[in-house]
């Protein structure tokens, strides 16, 4: 099943309308994300978003963004929460370190970031990262999405771990399957380019989830 993007729209419209009807503004939380791409989404769509991370964000926003401890910001209290937390400790396309890792012992603070953040007092909770040691960890994901599944012809598996909200449906599926990220050439900003959302996937998370809170909320 796809959405076509005048669906799309229309939903987006839709939910402006609602919560103006409902005169209350749902508060959402992004986390550990610089790029601002996902809270742009639902600020388009009348959410009180915000970004979070410890880096200053790029996105052009720095009034909806809070350059602090994750966990401080989770204590202000959210309507719902998206996470984006780090993954060089725990992916498996960085297998060949972890013996470094774990020895160090930066891999076991990732894991235990990532397992507080999925424990988190807040309903309703996205967690993403690539294809790595969490889904045995933690549990599998509830979804591993494609940016092909949502207009960029490359690949990139992308898992979901879901408390209280829906899979995502694909909402432009289109040709190609490059693998552009790993192309990348090494940069000192390489790996924060590589962990950057798709404009599609930011997107389809907006609309979809944001659909969703405003039925439940």
């Amino acid at each position: 099943m796809t959405l076509p993007s005048s669906i799309l729209t229309a939903k987006a419209n839709r939910m402006v309308d609602l919560l103006n009807e409902k005169n209350e503004t749902m508060r959402i939380l992004i986390g550990c994300e610089e790029s601002q791409a996902v809270a742009i989404e639902f600020r388009k769509l009348g959410f009180e978003a915000f970004s979070c991370d410890i880096q200053p964000c790029s996105g052009g926003h720095p009034e909806w963004h809070y350059q602090q401890d994750i966990f401080e910001v989770i204590e202000m209290g959210w309507d719902a929460m998206i996470c984006f937390p780090p993954c060089t400790d725990l992916a498996v396309s960085g297998a060949r370190w972890f013996p470094e890792k774990r020895a160090n012992g930066s891999q076991q603070k990732s894991i235990e970031f990532f397992m507080k953040l999925a424990n988190a007092n807040i309903e309703y909770i996205a967690i993403e990262n690539p294809i790595g040691i969490m889904s045995t960890i933690y549990r599998k994901p509830d979804q591993i999405i494609q940016p092909w599944q949502h207009g960029h012809g490359e690949t990139k598996s992308t898992c979901l771990w879901l408390k209280n909200l829906p899979k995502l449906i694909p909402t432009d599926i289109v040709t190609g399957r490059e693998n552009n990220i790993w192309k990348m050439p090494p940069s000192a900003d390489r790996a924060k380019l590589r962990s950057k959302t798709f404009p599609g996937i930011a997107k389809a998370i907006a609309t979809q989830y944001g659909k969703y809170l405003i039925e439940k909320v």
